[in-house]
């Protein structure tokens, strides 16, 4: 079942404490021992292979951001659905190859594919910790504590997106990167049974439609039904342009600046942020920004 078939509650997976702790589950239950991952991935899926002993080798995409070349078939291979909009690259990919990973943490609403998937609802709403592993069955692991990972998401509920705000978060994100496996805390669950999903999901593909029909983009966009994305993935060789949204109070992240051996595509991209908490009018700024020196 997908996160987002009803209008609330908890994605029927293994809750983990993070989407890196839940690719660990899958890699232990799956007792994978070698496996080709791209070179475009959070450095963070590195770690986690790493630390479950795994060979990684790695691959190149090619312009459709598919693999540029093929693999045996019985190995095992991890594909990220990049944005949440490559979900006809997992079905291509999915039928391709029996024992294929997918990463998404981009892509929370997605419907279990491949032989395997793990989620992160920390990149789609505001909750303290969590991951979610599907197709491998529940982990038995003793609970996180996410009380100290608070405080970012109550300054962001009290006064915006602020610079403090930003250091809180990044406090948080590294409290995740211990060692042990641990489930989602009971605070995030908590949360994450109360967020209204169907709303979430026709806000940004509403907000993704728009985006589309105003900034067009060689990125490609031919997105499956299932897709909801999580930002729009806008390609620009204005290398000034990010820092110029930026600085307009925009918060367009860098996936991921210290990644090698993927060409320019990390400079290039710039995923405009589409969420839910965003409505036409904030993206008509985001527009016009955009296209102010265009």
């Amino acid at each position: 079942m997908d996160p987002g078939a009803g209008a609330v509650g908890l994605p029927e997976g293994a809750l983990l404490s993070s989407g890196r702790n839940a690719l660990r589950h899958i890699l232990r239950v799956l007792a994978v021992r070698k496996i080709h991952v791209p070179y475009y991935i959070c450095p963070v899926v590195i770690d986690a292979l790493n630390a479950e002993g795994c060979e990684v080798e790695r691959y190149e995409l090619a312009d459709g951001m598919l693999p540029s070349g093929t693999f045996p078939q019985t190995d095992f291979v991890l594909y990220v659905n990049y944005f949440g909009v490559c979900g006809k690259k997992v079905d291509l990919l999915s039928a391709r190859y029996p024992n294929l990973i997918v990463d998404c943490a981009q892509a929370y609403f997605a419907k279990p594919k491949g032989l395997a998937s793990f989620a992160s609802p920390r990149k789609f709403f505001g909750v303290p910790d969590g991951g979610v592993a599907y197709g491998v069955g529940d982990g038995n692991y003793p609970a996180d504590d996410s009380s100290c990972r608070m405080l970012h998401l109550l300054e962001r509920k009290e006064h915006g997106a602020t610079s403090l705000g930003y250091e809180m978060f990044r406090k948080a994100e590294d409290s995740l990167e211990g060692a042990e496996l641990l489930g989602m805390s009971a605070i995030a669950k908590d949360m994450l049974r109360k967020i209204d999903l169907q709303s979430a999901k026709s806000r940004r593909l509403a907000n993704f439609a728009y985006l589309k029909s105003c900034l067009p983009t060689s990125f490609p966009l031919a997105l499956s039904e299932d897709d909801v994305p999580m930002a729009y993935p806008y390609l620009s060789d204005d290398r000034e342009l990010r820092d110029r949204l930026i600085r307009q109070k925009i918060y367009v992240a860098s996936y991921w600046p210290g990644v090698t051996g993927c060409g320019d595509l990390k400079d290039r991209i710039l995923p405009l942020p589409i969420d839910q908490r965003y409505g036409i009018d904030d993206l008509k700024r985001v527009v016009d920004l955009v296209l102010e020196r265009a």
